[in-house]
């Protein structure tokens, strides 16, 4: 088991990189409904939760990205090759 930030399960994209270079994390799940997009980590949980990528700017909370474009290239830049996408209506979301 690994924690995010500040023993929580939101994670920085700086310290996603760390890991999967170290191959802790390997693979990841792109899911929400349109324009409303987060990340999380599979296999990668804290305290029951999973790990999800978070923005410097606002590090208790999911990294919300309003495409599936911009979700896809900060997991390349993050060094992952390996993610699924599920779309969810808004209503599956609450």
């Amino acid at each position: 088991m690994i924690s995010g930030m500040n023993a929580g399960n939101y994670i920085l994209s700086s310290m996603v990189k760390e890991r999967v270079k170290s191959g802790v994390i390997d693979q990841a799940q792109i899911s929400g409904p349109k324009n409303a997009y987060m990340v999380v980590f599979d296999g990668s949980e804290w305290n029951g939760e999973p790990l999800v990528l978070s923005s410097s700017r606002q590090p208790y909370e999911p990294r919300i990205f309003k495409s599936l474009d911009g979700a896809l290239a900060e997991l390349l830049r993050i060094g992952l090759t390996e993610a699924s996408i599920k779309i969810t209506d808004k209503t599956d979301a609450e």
